[in-house]
């Protein structure tokens, strides 16, 4: 679905983001956009944590025979993701949702911000879809108009959709298959000079805009779903597989390992952002899984430590609030840190250990 108004509101959504003239090599920016005219409230756009293509993740898998207990970490990478944007440590994915009919006059999307003047020889980004290639009816929704590139160059505008014109490259795996258009071959697109139905080469065009677009709604097949979750945007072989930055990853502190006790915790805070903070913990020997919920109620800071407080899920099971306290020791030039944690109920105490070295892992709190 193509619109001249979605056209001009993707003109207006560009020129609000701020843009810098560098090329795409030394970095760019994916900003999600929602364009809704008329309030309908049918489409999405952001970037989530845990729903990317996972690149150098970690499992902890069930044992048999019972599958009560835990193994240790397991490496796990996407085989469509081998390579990926090393900066994002949440796997996040972009979700581009468009509930309801094709011609409802709204979409969702993405500005990608400082790539004006880049000559481009190259697009691409990793699809949450199984199969063998992009055809598949199951997973992310992947048609010939959405999700589309949109690349504005002199006045011009052409596109690229997700199965039309066809990648030059499609490496499906179990979950995901990486698209890419151009870079060892011609990059083809539809738009100005081309034919009614055929593209037309366009390597080596210069940017002046570049976006995503997603505006094919429940009723387009073959899938019939309405949404797509995008992972490691590319331009020119430069990849960004999350959000810019905002207050959260200014200020956000985060940590993850295991204690001299092979206690492991992960988690991760923001003060200015507390309802998207995150802690959980596991004691293999007493069996106790803790995992925060609803954010953290305070963040707050002693010399090299952070202190979460919130509430908390204990062997899944609510009612419980989590003090949780780590502490970054090798600012201090020793050891990899430490980390406490107390679990309380309404009857008291429920669990506690205090001070816990790390043997493994890290703590990272921003600059005070």
């Amino acid at each position: 679905m193509m619109r001249t108004t979605l056209f001009g509101a993707l003109v207006l959504v560009s020129t609000l983001l701020p843009e810098r003239s560098a090329l795409a090599t030394t970095g760019f920016t994916v900003v999600p956009f929602e364009f809704d005219p008329f309030d309908t409230h049918l489409v999405a756009a952001q970037w989530r944590s845990g729903i990317g293509c996972p690149t150098d993740a970690t499992t902890r898998p069930f044992l048999p025979p019972d599958f009560s207990t835990l193994g240790p970490a397991t490496p796990f990478t996407d085989p469509a993701c081998a390579t990926g944007d090393p900066k994002d440590k949440r796997n996040e994915g972009l979700l581009l949702a468009k509930t309801g009919p094709t011609n409802n006059d709204a979409s969702a999307g993405a500005v990608i911000n400082g790539i004006k003047g880049t000559v481009l020889t190259e697009l691409g980004y990793d699809i949450r879809k199984p199969g063998a290639n992009n055809n598949d009816p199951r997973g992310s929704h992947c048609g010939a108009g959405a999700p589309r590139f949109n690349i504005v160059s002199r006045g011009q505008t052409f596109f690229i959709g997700c199965n039309s014109p066809p990648p030059n490259e499609d490496d499906p795996s179990l979950g995901w298959q990486r698209l890419r258009w151009g870079g060892s071959a011609p990059l083809m697109a539809f738009g100005p000079g081309c034919g009614p139905v055929q593209p037309c080469e366009i390597t080596g065009i210069t940017v002046d805009r570049l976006s995503i677009v997603f505006d094919e709604g429940q009723d387009t097949g073959p899938d019939n779903f309405g949404a797509a979750v995008l992972d490691n945007i590319d331009v020119n072989g430069t990849m960004v597989g999350q959000g810019p930055a905002g207050p959260e990853r200014n200020d956000e502190d985060q940590g993850h390992g295991e204690t001299d006790k092979h206690h492991d915790f992960q988690f991760h805070d923001s003060p200015s952002r507390p309802e998207s903070s995150a802690m959980s913990f596991w004691d293999p020997d007493q069996n106790v899984k803790v995992q925060s919920i609803n954010g953290a109620r305070s963040v707050t800071y002693t010399g090299t430590c952070v202190t979460y407080i919130g509430d908390a899920l204990v062997n899944e099971e609510p009612g419980y609030d989590v003090t949780f306290a780590a502490c970054s020791v090798s600012l201090l030039g020793v050891g990899l840190g430490t980390m406490s944690i107390t679990v309380t109920s309404p009857a008291g105490l429920v669990y506690e250990e205090t001070n816990a070295p790390l043997i493994s892992g890290e703590v990272a709190l921003h600059p005070q």
